[in-house]
């Protein structure tokens, strides 16, 4: 992976070096991230023993799922897909603009850039291919696990210059979204478009718990204090807490 990790530094670095000062955590933490969602990649692949042959589809498509933050940001100013751009399909387009993988055989380009396509969506379509699903999943549960550590940070103590990573939701105490907290306890992934306050971002990364495919990714949302620090930063109401064993019931299956 040498080889990709330098074609992603040398793609990304420059937004970094030319970035104004107010703006470089932000693309900082883009960078850190797709870092961490690779290493996060290898576990899983590690824990399915999957031969390198085909883990190396996985993690290239791991490493270069947020190529579209890089431009997004530089544009909008914003991490938020319904405020500017899909950063998916962005991120394909950036993929192909800059010849960045042009080096690949076609037959897996196509399911790398299905899967940096894919990776944001709510729900897989179902028409899809078996091996993008599974890369997609892959990639997905990677994404997750690393997104759920980063913004619990930034959501303990909400600094302003923690508004980009949290989407500009502001800290309402006690204050949550009957749509949100609906899916969760219908043991459902919530939306993005549905959340007005951070309480509804909490309840968001708790629903990903519905949405991981691996055993590995599950076990370490656990074994990553993840689950207890969300429920840390909750409203203690009663709904809030009969979510807590459906949601370690699903990450212990």
């Amino acid at each position: 992976m040498i080889t990709f990790k330098k074609i992603f530094s040398n793609f990304s670095l420059p937004y970094i070096e030319n970035a104004e000062e107010c703006e470089l955590p932000d693309y900082q933490l883009k960078y850190d991230h797709s870092l961490r969602v690779l290493d996060n990649c290898q576990g899983i692949c590690d824990s399915l023993n999957i031969d390198e042959k085909y883990a190396s589809t996985y993690k290239i498509a791991a490493l270069f799922h947020d190529t579209g933050r890089f431009p997004q940001y530089l544009k909008y100013k914003t991490f938020s897909d319904a405020k500017s751009c899909n950063h998916a399909t962005l991120g394909v387009k950036y993929i192909l603009r800059k010849k960045l993988l042009a080096d690949l055989p076609k037959s897996q380009l196509r399911i790398i850039l299905g899967a940096v396509a894919l990776h944001n969506r709510n729900i897989l379509p179902s028409n899809i291919s078996k091996e993008l699903k599974f890369t997609t999943e892959i990639v997905r549960d990677s994404d997750k696990i690393d997104i759920m550590g980063v913004l619990l940070k930034h959501m303990k103590g909400v600094e302003p210059l923690s508004s980009v990573p949290l989407l500009g939701l502001k800290e309402k105490p006690d204050e949550l979204t009957e749509s949100v907290l609906l899916s969760l306890e219908a043991c459902k992934q919530a939306a993005y478009r549905e959340m007005n306050c951070l309480n509804d971002f909490r309840l968001l990364l708790l629903s990903w718990s519905y949405d991981l495919n691996f055993k590995w990714t599950k076990k370490q949302m656990i074994e990553r204090g993840i689950v207890e620090r969300i429920f840390s930063q909750l409203p203690k109401n009663q709904r809030i807490k009969k979510l807590y064993v459906p949601i370690m019931k699903q990450l212990n299956s």
